[in-house]
């Protein structure tokens, strides 16, 4: 039987892009909501700059939206031979790396809904997606999803300002058999 767990990250009181509104036009921006459209693609540049002010957590987040996790847990995931996440060492907050999920799993929105808030007409983002804890994965779905993989889901959960994620939450699930 197939099992899947969900992980929480804690806010971790730092932002990796740290964007002001005086440096907001280096990045791709939507002209009405004004999101960062190319988050992902920023992360090379602003990970060597990137300090993580509360160290507490194995598992943590920026304001912005990016997944961090300790040594202890990269550890963890070696150890145990888990796959689908890569890891960035982050260079001023020694013993903890940025992590992104290279497997995604599309959640039923239907099932168990799901709130879309003010979704912008022009790039098509929302400000806010928020839905009930755990997300549904249909059966057949589960049925294809590798053992022993860490998922993503493919939305992010929580409010945004700006490019200010309050309460963020990509939802990271974990696949294991038992």
């Amino acid at each position: 039987m197939m099992k899947y767990f969900e992980l929480q990250f804690y806010d971790n009181d730092s932002y990796l892009l740290e964007v002001s509104k005086v440096d907001r036009h280096k990045y791709i921006t939507c002209s009405t909501c004004k999101m960062i459209l190319d988050k992902r693609n920023l992360i090379e540049k602003h990970l060597p700059t990137y300090t993580i002010k509360r160290k507490k957590y194995h598992l943590s987040c920026s304001y912005d939206g990016f997944k961090v996790v300790s040594q202890e847990f990269k550890d963890l995931y070696e150890v145990s031979d888990w796959q689908g996440l890569v890891f960035y060492p982050i260079p001023k907050s020694k013993g903890f790396y940025l992590v992104e999920c290279s497997q995604q799993v599309v959640i039923n929105e239907t099932k168990r809904p799901i709130e879309f808030e003010n979704k912008c007409n022009e790039c098509g983002l929302y400000m806010g997606v928020y839905g009930s804890v755990p997300s549904y994965i249909d059966a057949d779905v589960i049925q294809k999803l590798k053992p022993n993989t860490f998922y993503r889901s493919n939305l992010e959960f929580g409010y945004m300002i700006g490019n200010t994620s309050f309460g963020s939450i990509l939802r990271l699930s974990f696949i294991s058999l038992y």
